[in-house]
């Protein structure tokens, strides 16, 4: 199994490896159940240490992922409130602007067929 690695910043590659990682974990688990019917006694147990393995495999992997997002959004939040402070009338103008944006879609009538709903 291919290692998530937080740091990489490029989220194509990393998003291709946690998907990567996921097929692989799900064909592991599906194989492992395919010969859970055939399986007696000490095999049983070891399927069971095996399947537990994964699982913790992955529980591992997601907190990975889960800390290197919640580094990324930190990181995130530092930058805009440091160009919020270094330039205050920009950033205004950029929230006033999206406001309108997002308040013109969405208050905008619903388009139903030709004709428009009241």
């Amino acid at each position: 199994m291919a290692a998530y690695d937080p740091n990489d910043i490029n989220p194509s590659n990393a998003q291709q490896k946690l998907q990567a990682d996921t097929r692989q974990m799900a064909k592991d688990l599906d194989d492992l159940l395919a010969q859970l019917p055939n399986l007696t006694g000490e095999a049983i147990e070891t399927a069971k240490q095996t399947f537990l393995a994964k699982a913790a495999q992955g529980s591992d992997k997601l907190a990975s992922i889960k800390a290197s997002v919640t580094d990324s959004m930190s990181r995130g939040q530092e930058c805009v409130t440091e160009y919020t402070h270094r330039e205050p009338v920009k950033a205004l103008g950029m929230a006033l602007g999206l406001g309108i944006l997002l308040g013109a879609l969405l208050c905008r009538p619903m388009r139903h067929g030709d004709r428009y709903d009241d």
